[in-house]
């Protein structure tokens, strides 16, 4: 299980960092490869993409038609080649990546994918916590990191600069409802995301209501009373849970790294009892 404690404030002498928004990376197939399929956001064009996915100009010209290059603009909907210069299968020392999702089609296996990946099935079901071969579909997975340099970033370098830009409010079909104050409680525990721990891991839902509208959980490390973000990466909602006590040492829970509440399944758009999460919460 890894685990990582974020302090925030640090600054590097190439780039200037302001507030950031992070990005959801999710991979398509395309002509054998993975490959990008991304929304331009206002103040983009090619060059700045190609500097920001550590491409070339024509790598993106080549990957889109000629019409979409013409007409880009905020909104347009383009290809960003996934290639070697851009794509790894283990983490770097060095920082600007982002994790790489795929949404399972009907027909994926787990062998086709991890060619797309360029690694082992056993390292595919590492990544994603799975047991055996069997994927379904709609199931997000971990295929890969992606070296992208994050928005609103200035490189002195190039000189080449993201606006800065406000954070708009995310609409209510993905953003799950929280209820019962856990928000603020949890941005207290952390210290507003400044001191966090971070899990990647399968979650296991058991049938248990949630009381007062709190969704429930189990969790091996964090105390009780401690609220813990649930993110699924498939989709971007997110809930947030209050840590009743360790997993219990049972079947249904082997392999996990958190057991919820059933009733935050919905709000987490998950249809099967297991799903891949990524957790956030306080070391203390």
């Amino acid at each position: 299980m890894t685990r990582s404690v974020f302090i925030a404030l640090f600054s590097l002498l190439s780039f200037s960092c302001l507030a950031q928004e992070p990005d959801s990376l999710r991979a398509i197939r395309k002509d054998g490869n993975w490959a990008i399929q991304y929304v331009v956001k206002p103040g983009e064009f090619v060059r700045m993409l190609a500097l920001r996915f550590s491409l070339s100009e024509n790598a993106i010209i080549n990957a889109n038609e000629p019409e979409k290059i013409k007409t880009l603009g905020p909104g347009s909907v383009i290809v960003i080649p996934i290639t070697p210069e851009n794509f790894f299968t283990f983490k770097q020392p060095l920082g600007n990546q982002s994790e790489l999702y795929y949404k399972v089609a009907e027909k994926d296996d787990i062998g086709i994918l991890s060619t797309y990946s360029g690694v082992t099935k056993n390292q595919m079901r590492t990544w994603n916590s799975l047991k055996g071969n069997t994927i379904h579909p709609d199931q997000p997975l971990f295929v890969g990191w992606v070296k992208m340099i994050p928005r609103d970033t200035a490189n002195p370098a190039t000189m080449m600069a993201y606006p800065s830009h406000k954070k708009k409010p995310v609409a209510d079909s993905v953003k799950a409802p929280v209820t019962g104050g856990l928000d603020t409680i949890y941005a207290r525990q952390t210290m507003n995301g400044m001191n966090i721990l971070t899990e990647k891991g399968t979650a296991v839902f058991f049938e248990k209501a949630a009381k007062g509208g709190v969704y429930l959980a189990f969790h091996n490390t964090a105390r009780r009373g401690t609220i813990i973000k649930v993110n699924n990466p498939g989709n971007g909602k997110y809930i947030y849970v209050r840590v009743l006590g360790p997993i219990p040492e049972t079947k249904q829970f082997a392999n996990s790294i958190i057991g919820i509440s059933e009733s935050a399944k919905e709000a987490l758009g998950v249809n099967e009892n297991k799903a891949w999460c990524e957790l956030s919460y306080s070391p203390n």
